[in-house]
Parts: structure tokens; C-alpha cells; sequence
């Protein structure tokens, strides 16, 4: 609740099915992403962005490479990397430790490359397009399904921007909201 000394009471909810709302006044209630994009939150991208951590996917010679961040904490590896001077080797099928991720960023490696599997739950932040014809293969806050991962590869993307709703500290209500919303402009 925003409740100032003068004006306009500010009501924030959400109700069973994870969909934030907003009420003014203790009026009629409407979705939150409505009032965040009349606030200057333009395109369903900027409100991801603001809410959740994006992590960039680099798609090289049709692997995975996911750019190195302390998200990468946990997650599997695809396969074997020896670390230019270092002592620290991440295994294929093993967890990244943060020694791994402190290692890579000491010898100012960008990218590592995950499993397939390690972009289960994840979600676009950005419109996903095929850069020869200028089609949209995956839309802002759809779910990156392995049959995405595999268009993704055969049309030549050279990335795309995921985020993790479930494992994300704002969890899945903002993402929710945003599917459930009709409306696309600030108008």
C-alpha cells in the first residue's frame, strides 16, 4: 500500500491465480503491468527487465554459450573446460562452483557453454527474431521450449536474452501479469 498525507491511495494485490493488481482509491481493480507501463514502463521487455536478472544466451556453431555471471552458479556444464591460467578445470556434467566463475572472469573468458537442459524454465526477456527473414520465433515472456532451442539453431540467431521467473526473487507474479494483459502500448 502507497498512502500519502494528500491524495490518491495506491493498493497493490494479487489474487490465486499469481496476477498482481492495482486499485486507486479502493476503486475498481486492474492488472499492475496497466499501471507500470502508464508509469513509463513502455514494452513488456522494460518490465522484465526492471523486476527479474536477464542472462544472455550466445548461440555458437549451434551450442549453447551462456555469458559468464554469478548466475551461472549451480548449473551443469556441457562439457569439459580447461581454464587459461588457472589450475581450475570444469568438468562435463558437473556443477560450476563460484571458483569456476572467478577463474573464468580472472582469464576474461566471456562465454561458457550449458546443456540444453539448463534453460528449462526459462522465458524470453526480448522478442526473438530470424535475422535473414525478420520473423519472430519466440515472443517477449514465452517459455523457451526445446523445440525453440533447436529453430533457434537452425535459423542462424546469433543470442537471445532468457530469465528465470521460478528461481528469480520476484518469482512468476510479473510474468504472470504480463501474459494475462491485452494491452501492448503506453497509450
Amino acid at each position: 500500500q502507497i498512502i500519502p498525507y494528500r491524495g490518491s491511495w495506491v493498493e497493490f494485490e494479487y489474487d490465486a491465480k499469481n496476477l498482481l493488481y492495482v486499485r486507486i482509491d479502493r476503486k475498481r481493480k486492474f492488472l499492475a503491468s496497466v499501471f507500470l507501463r502508464a508509469l513509463g514502463l513502455r514494452g513488456s521487455d522494460e518490465i522484465i527487465r526492471t523486476f527479474y536478472s536477464v542472462e544472455r544466451i550466445a548461440v555458437k556453431k549451434q551450442k549453447l554459450c551462456w555469458a559468464v555471471s554469478d548466475s551461472l552458479v549451480g548449473l551443469v556444464a556441457a562439457k569439459d573446460f580447461s581454464i587459461p591460467k588457472s589450475d581450475v578445470t570444469i568438468r562435463a556434467g558437473k556443477k560450476i562452483t563460484k571458483a569456476a566463475i572467478a577463474a573464468l572472469r580472472h582469464a576474461k573468458v566471456t562465454t561458457v557453454e550449458v546443456s540444453d537442459t539448463e534453460l528449462e524454465g526459462a522465458f524470453a526477456a526480448a522478442d526473438v527474431v530470424d535475422p535473414d527473414t525478420g520473423e519472430v520465433v519466440l515472443e517477449v515472456n514465452e517459455e523457451v521450449t526445446p523445440r525453440i532451442i533447436s529453430m533457434v539453431q537452425e535459423k542462424k540467431v546469433e543470442g537471445f536474452e532468457v530469465f528465470f521467473p521460478e528461481r528469480d526473487q520476484a518469482g512468476p507474479i510479473i510474468s504472470e501479469t504480463l501474459r494475462k494483459d491485452p494491452i501492448r502500448s503506453h497509450e
